[in-house]
């Protein structure tokens, strides 16, 4: 492998692959914008705290609390990723890989837009179990389908006794450009997100954590490649 052939590879990658790693940006887009920013929202918006108060006032005690109760609900995202990636095994013969894509997608989104809309702590605690849906389903699905797609050309071959040719794709190089999207959906956010924060306050995360992640959803249902 030489620079070279990397860029070649890349840049010849058949349409679906680049469908799934749009697909798995706006995922990672959604999922980082919520998760970055959830315990400044929990101590700003959920509790009424404030972090630019004076270090003995009540405002101050109260943003620190709540912000104490959001790692909290990260430590329920983290429990619920480790079930839902069991659960995962269960509802694939039933819902398959779409299914299991979409819903996770659908149910961050959902989520998260109610979060925003009604900023209680009890259901926003309640609510963090979608956030490990979605990281769940951003770290299995897609590399499912990766390996699917890789199935269907190997099969694809051995008919057409081509199998083992040059012109055979590699499941690594599709799976590091996948994992890309994650470094990329950082870069996306740490120029523009912090700025909208700034000047809209904490609670635009959540909001847009939903849309992005709504986006995905139908992204997810209409343009990613099912075998």
């Amino acid at each position: 492998m030489t620079l070279k052939s990397l860029l070649k590879t890349l840049l010849s990658m058949p349409s679906h692959y680049r469908c799934l790693c749009v697909s798995h940006l706006f995922g990672w887009m959604a999922f980082l914008s919520n998760m970055l920013f959830f315990t400044d929202f929990m101590g700003q918006v959920v509790y009424q705290g404030s972090p630019y108060a004076s270090h003995n006032s009540t405002l101050y005690h109260t943003y620190r609390r709540g912000v104490e109760v959001g790692c909290w609900g990260l430590c329920i995202n983290a429990i619920a990723s480790s079930a839902y990636s069991y659960l995962q095994k269960v509802l694939l013969p039933y819902i398959g890989l779409k299914g299991l894509y979409f819903s996770g997608y659908l149910l961050f989104g959902l989520g998260t837009g109610l979060i925003g809309l009604f900023p209680n702590v009890y259901s926003t605690l309640v609510l963090c179990s979608l956030f490990g849906v979605m990281s769940s389903t951003l770290y299995t699905v897609p590399f499912q389908l990766i390996a699917e797609y890789h199935k269907e050309e190997e099969d694809m071959n051995l008919q057409q006794k081509e199998q083992g040719t040059e012109h055979g794709r590699g499941k690594g190089i599709d799976c590091a450009a996948l994992t890309c999207m994650v470094q990329l959906a950082q870069i996306i956010l740490g120029v523009g997100l912090g700025l909208l924060v700034s000047v809209a306050g904490s609670a635009v995360t959540v909001i847009s954590a939903s849309m992005v992640a709504l986006i995905g959803c139908c992204f997810v249902a209409f343009c990613v490649r099912y075998v």
